[in-house]
């Protein structure tokens, strides 16, 4: 499995390109009806809020035993807001469309 990495300098443009990057390297299975699962995550970097957020909605799927997910739309990335121990965070928040 080749891993893609996005790097996103508090530009929605680029997030967008990155979304549509990991669009095209992945597909969903065309046997079964595919079911929305929406996560959150937050990090230091938009790039880690935006990863958290995506894991959080595929760890909500495979609980349901859907394992084949891709990102359905833009995440939606807030912030900077101070952290609780200093520092920034951002938040996140993505929607996956997942299969068995």
């Amino acid at each position: 499995m080749t891993r893609m990495r996005c790097y996103v300098r508090k530009s929605r443009a680029a997030l967008t390109v990155c979304v549509g990057l990991l669009l095209a390297g992945a597909s969903l299975s065309a046997g079964g009806a595919a079911k929305l699962f929406t996560g959150g995550g937050y990090g230091p970097t938009p790039e880690l809020a935006v990863a958290a957020a995506i894991e959080d909605g595929q760890n909500s799927a495979s609980a349901e035993q859907l394992y084949t997910c891709v990102v359905v739309g833009e995440p939606q990335v807030f912030g900077p807001r101070p952290g609780p121990k200093g520092g920034v965070r951002f938040t996140a928040e993505a929607t996956v469309s997942c299969t068995p």
